[in-house]
Order: C-alpha cells, then structure tokens, then sequence
C-alpha cells in the first residue's frame, strides 16, 4: 500500500525558512570549529609522536645483510585516519555552510514569497 508522505506538500513563508537556514548554517558553522579543533589536536599528536623509525631486525648486526634496507619512518595509522577523518568533515561542514548562506541570501532577498516543502525540503532547513 502506498502512502502520500513524499508527495505532502506544507506551504511555509520564505521568512520562516530563512530563519532555519540560519539555524543550520551556525550548526554547520560550529561543527567547522569543532572539527578544526580536532585537527589541531591530531596535527599536533603527529608532530610529537605520530613518527617512528623502524630500522629492522637486522639493523645491530655486524655482518652484512643485502635484505636490510635500512630505516624507514612510519607514520602512526591511526593518526592518519583521524586526520582524514577531520579534513573530509571540516570540507563537508564547510561547503554545508556555503549551501546555507545562499538559501539565506535568497531567502531574505523575497521574504514575503510563500514557498512549498515537502518533507526532505523540511529536514533540510529545519531538522536535526
């Protein structure tokens, strides 16, 4: 059985809309930050201790070992991550921001105009 729940449509001021857009875009906004911080914290982890030398087994012996390729430094994985983590959420949260500040611009310029939501439209500039 089909529902009408996708095909509801709620007729809200652009006024109103505008105003959820800059709700959203200071969540985005502070999600930036927050993200920012965490990759200052990440970045910093990984200049005090996020390289290691790894000189092999081999490396003390006095006879040579044609398989030693000498030393090599590693970089912690799972500093990696998280810093990749951060980047891939501070661009994200970022360009969320951009999106915003446009319904925002576009919004506030025909504050009197009446627009139709549907749900999803709903969810963007007014859910959590």
């Amino acid at each position: 059985m089909e529902n009408n729940r996708t095909d509801w449509e709620f007729d809200y001021p652009a006024s109103s809309i505008s105003m959820g857009a800059k709700r959203q875009r200071e969540y985005r906004d502070g999600r930036v930050q927050w993200w920012e911080a965490r990759k200052a914290e990440v970045m910093e982890k990984i200049k005090t201790s996020g390289l290691t030398v790894h000189e092999g087994v081999g490396a003390n012996l006095s006879y040579s070992n044609t398989s030693n390729q000498g030393a090599q430094v590693m970089v912690d994985a799972t500093l990696q991550r998280d810093l990749n983590e951060c980047v891939t959420k501070i661009r994200s949260h970022q360009a969320a921001v951009k999106e915003y500040d446009a319904w925002i611009q576009v919004l506030d310029a025909n504050p009197q105009a009446r627009l139709k939501l549907k749900h999803g439209d709903w969810i963007f500039f007014f859910g959590t």
